[in-house]
């Protein structure tokens, strides 16, 4: 974990950051070790900027943790640090991406078995069907975001062929 201090000399609260990790840098840029953790810290603003464009004041504290990067500005004092940067904030959960694109065995899956045996039997006296099972013959796959699916799904329902119900669950994946 690399942890970097953006600070300002014109700040009082940064001024007594660095006193607490042990003195005043010296330059424009130093490393200061405090109770086993290198600090970098950086005095100058245009080194403060071209190293975090996106801190809003001094003082800043900046945790690289491998690919991450924190940014916590302005910060209260050295402890404040710490906490930042030993406390990650918890990942997000994942949220599953939902399956749009179906192979056509994947796709008739989506049906009940009692549903797909009436749409087919029905395939011969409803046009609409009919219309339905060929368009499903000649496709490649099926996506649940196609125009042409949601108006195949929403005409079975208006048919009175399968819910209202089980068209939005159809549609859902």
């Amino acid at each position: 974990m690399e942890i970097t201090l953006l600070h300002s000399a014109q700040v009082a609260t940064s001024r007594n950051i660095v006193r607490e990790l042990g003195g005043d840098p010296a330059g424009n840029e130093a490393t200061i070790t405090h109770e086993g953790r290198e600090v970098r810290v950086i005095s100058k603003h245009a080194l403060a900027v071209a190293a975090c464009p996106n801190f809003s004041a001094y003082p800043a504290i900046v945790v690289q943790d491998g690919e991450t990067v924190r940014v916590k500005s302005p910060v209260e004092s050295w402890q404040d640090c710490l906490d930042f940067a030993d406390n990650p904030p918890e990942p997000a959960p994942s949220i599953p991406t939902p399956k749009i694109e179906f192979t056509k065995t994947d796709f008739l899956d989506l049906f009940t078995v009692e549903e797909q045996v009436a749409l087919k039997g029905l395939e011969k006296t409803d046009d609409a069907v009919a219309l339905f099972w060929e368009r499903y013959r000649v496709a490649d796959n099926i996506r649940l975001d196609d125009p042409r699916t949601i108006g195949a799904i929403n005409m079975l329902a208006a048919a009175g062929h399968i819910t209202l119900a089980r068209a939005a669950a159809i549609l859902e994946g």
